[in-house]
């Protein structure tokens, strides 16, 4: 079986680019000084994101770049900026997770290829179309998919993207909030910390800081990618901007080993080990073993093992890649311009260069020519052969022949970069964004997430506008006042989806007629069925084009992210409803592979993690995947005012609310006195804001 594949490398700065390109990459992606998912790695500057281009472009190369971060409205006319400036200078392709910013690409560059990040948490066909629906032409899907659903992604026939070697976090990407919230360092903005990372314990409920349950090892699936290709995977992705040039060389090495059979792939998987692992790989998602062997993290012996293959993995990239053989023929007559003519892969052309002189003492003779036309090292070329047309007594210096040569290197750079950089047709002009001319004055509605079936009765009892209801817990629920206040809300991460969306056409049945959407998937879903939508605040809203592309989408209310401080929430502009998180234990963490039950299993379920300075942070069981909760309750519902002229308020009631509490909640009461005792309040980020 013929495949067709690309191997995808990461570079931070220029020396892991020339790596990625050395060992064979077919295309690499980097990020640049602002919106990249990657913050603090080197990064490029506007000067060397050009250079980069040029070099991956020389060499046939494709240069991606990751734009894919969320935007704030006060950054929208940059990031356009930097989308014209990734055209002109020929990027290949972007990197996008935000919506609102997919569509400024859009409007700025019509042809520029759109990939879906993996913050985008794509993870199933509907999730794919949808993004097709939106513009994008690949989809990097989700880390913790199995074979079977990778494959079921790749049938749809948009072009998939998929992880095979590098770190993979504990939350899915895009989902995750738990460096914003604890160190307002947002994993969307670029700026995770890792507290992943950290000591964390889901078995005694205390930790000594010798316990990494939420730390996972490095995935890799370097050996099984032939698997990954015939199940229709085009781009073979590595994970690793922040780390080190040697790193990328040996990744892309492997791959290709791996793929082509050059070399013994053991030794290529104990160099990767070696040069950066966290107690090994694992192979957990794609196998469907998810379990405890998918944790590690990074000892003592891990960092020492990198000193003894650094030198021989630099070794790799040492060299130029070669393009191929250059043929010349040299003409020099006395009185006339030297000329170089040249041909090498079907480039052929001609340059000039001085005068040629008659001897006085000694000629140039066919030696000299073919010994200076032969010095090429530090080029991408070879030296073919080269013929000579000498007038008797001709003289040029050496160093005009040398300038011959090189004029005729920068000719043939010129045209190879020239023939493998896009063209692109610009548009200057920002697009405005709707926004609405009925915007309440009022007091906004109270919207209620309501966890637990057994509480619907005494919430429906009040004036909230929206009660929302997990798929479960709707499956249960028998409630004879009617469904017209009522919203479903699907699984965020799911395996099976058209097992889920034949649940959600009985809930439709039944008479409910409105979807939270807790990704862009369930817009489709929404759609097919013949429900209207209603937008999660797992949807990653940061700005107005966001809001605006959401509403076009078909949104009919959207809940925008809780990342925003309050000011920028008030400065919004929209042409659908929004509202905020209010009140509840904000989900901070959404995980396929529950620590809990890898550590201690199900039996023994403690139902929180802990962190080293004792604080415990629920975990919600939800089927297929569990949720992280803070720690601290977020209730601003005595501030409303502060968010200007938002139409909901969204309460999130937990477990451990009473029906006494869900009642006073529901009529957007405050109860923080009626809570049990010692738990804590929070503002979340809407007033100190992340970085």
């Amino acid at each position: 079986m013929s495949l067709n594949y690309e191997i995808l490398a990461p570079a931070g700065g220029m020396e892991s680019l020339y790596a990625a390109v050395r060992c064979g990459a077919d295309a690499v992606y980097v990020g640049g000084k602002s919106f990249s998912a990657r913050a603090n790695a080197d990064n490029f500057t506007d000067e060397e994101m050009k250079q980069a281009a040029e070099y991956c472009h020389l060499h046939g190369v494709k240069l991606f770049r990751a734009m894919n971060t969320v935007i704030f409205d006060s950054e929208t006319e940059d990031f356009f900026r930097a989308v014209i400036y990734s055209a002109e200078i020929g990027v290949d392709g972007l990197i996008i997770q935000d919506t609102g910013a997919a569509a400024l690409a859009r409007a700025a560059v019509s042809e520029m290829p759109l990939h879906a990040s993996t913050q985008m948490t794509i993870h199933t066909p509907c999730g794919a179309m949808e993004a097709a629906k939106l513009g994008f032409c690949r989809v990097v899907a989700a880390r913790e998919l199995s074979l079977r659903e990778i494959r079921r992604i790749c049938d749809t026939g948009i072009e998939i993207e998929a992880f095979v070697h590098g770190a993979q976090c504990m939350s899915v990407s895009g989902q995750c909030y738990m460096s914003a919230v604890i160190g307002s360092r947002s994993a969307n903005r670029g700026q995770c910390v890792q507290a992943c990372r950290l000591p964390f314990s889901a078995v005694d409920g205390s930790t000594d800081g010798d316990r990494y349950d939420l730390s996972l090892k490095d995935m890799s699936y370097v050996e099984r990618v032939k698997e990954l290709l015939n199940a229709g995977v085009f781009s073979l992705k590595i994970e690793g901007r922040m780390k080190r040039a040697e790193y990328t060389a040996a990744a892309v090495t492997a791959l290709k080993d791996s793929i082509l059979g050059d070399r013994e792939l053991p030794d290529d998987m104990k160099r990767l080990r070696a040069v950066f692992s966290r107690s090994g790989f694992t192979d957990g998602y794609l196998s469907g073993r998810i379990n405890r062997d998918m944790f590690g993290f990074r000892r003592k012996e891990d960092v020492e093992s990198a000193k003894d293959v650094l030198p021989q993995l630099s070794q790799l990239y040492r060299n130029e890649a070669g393009i191929g053989k250059i043929h010349f023929l040299c003409t020099l007559k006395a009185g006339e311009k030297s000329r170089l003519d040249f041909s090498v892969n079907g480039i052929s052309g001609s340059v000039f260069g001085a005068e040629v002189q008659r001897a006085v003492t000694r000629p140039t003779t066919a030696e000299d020519v073919i010994k200076c036309l032969s010095k090429l090292g530090g080029t991408a070329y070879k030296f073919g052969e080269a013929d000579t047309d000498i007038e008797d007594n001709a003289m040029l210096p050496i160093s005009a022949l040398n300038a011959l040569r090189r004029s005729a290197v920068e000719y043939i750079d010129r045209e190879i970069i020239s023939g493998n950089t896009p063209i692109y047709s610009i548009s200057r002009n920002m697009p405005s964004v709707r926004e609405r001319s009925d915007a309440v004055t009022e007091s906004p509605a109270i919207w209620v997430i309501c966890r637990n079936a057994a509480l619907v009765p005494c919430v429906a009892g009040t004036s909230a506008e929206k009660i929302i209801i997990p798929l479960d817990e709707f499956e249960r629920l028998d409630f004879e006042g009617g469904y017209d206040r009522f919203a479903v809300m699907p699984p965020a991460f799911t395996f099976d989806e058209g097992r889920m969306t034949d649940r959600l056409m009985n809930i439709y049945k039944k008479g409910c007629r409105q979807l939270w959407c807790e990704n862009i998937a369930h817009i489709r879903i929404a759609e097919d069925i013949g429900m209207a939508t209603l937008g999660s605040p797992r949807l990653n809203a940061a700005n107005s084009y966001a809001c605006d592309e959401y509403g076009k989408m078909g949104i009919m209310s959207l809940c925008v992210s809780a990342e925003l401080r309050a000011g920028q929430i008030r400065a919004l502009k929209s042409p659908i409803p929004i509202g905020i998180y209010a009140y509840g234990r904000m989900p901070l963490m959404l995980t396929v592979n529950c620590p809990i039950k890898a550590q201690a299993g199900c039996r023994h379920c403690t139902g929180a993690v802990t962190d080293r300075t004792g604080r415990k942070f629920p975990v919600r069981c939800c089927g297929e995947y569990t949720e992280l909760l803070n720690c601290d309750f977020l209730d601003v519902l005595d501030r409303l005012e502060d968010f200007g002229k938002i139409d909901f308020a969204l309460v999130d009631l937990t477990e451990e609310i009473s029906e006494a509490q869900a009642a006073m909640l529901a009529k957007g009461c405050d109860v923080r006195t009626e809570l049990p005792h010692g738990e804590r309040y929070t503002k979340g980020l809407y007033y100190r804001g992340i970085i």
